[in-house]
């Protein structure tokens, strides 16, 4: 017998940031299975879903990006004033 999907608990999401489609392809594919998997090729755009997507619960980085890297990411979500983030 299988499980109502109205009753199973949804996924949390999860944030993939990496200039690599290789990377986020990869890691996306590992984790899939347990979470819901958003993916960015920049800190912008990683930043910019971070902000209006309030269900995103992880970030995982890359480093060196462009745009905007993945210190530079960090040092937003840290100095971020939302409560959330």
């Amino acid at each position: 017998m299988s499980a109502n999907p109205l009753t199973q608990n949804p996924k949390q999401r999860v944030l993939l940031v990496d200039d690599s489609r290789i990377v986020r392809t990869t890691i996306a594919r590992l984790i899939r299975k347990s979470f819901d998997v958003k993916e960015e090729a920049d800190g912008e755009a990683g930043w910019q879903a971070l902000s209006s997507d309030s269900s995103i619960v992880v970030v995982f980085s890359d480093i060196q990006m462009p745009k905007l890297d993945g210190f530079a990411l960090l040092e937003r979500i840290r100095s971020s004033q939302d409560p959330r983030l």
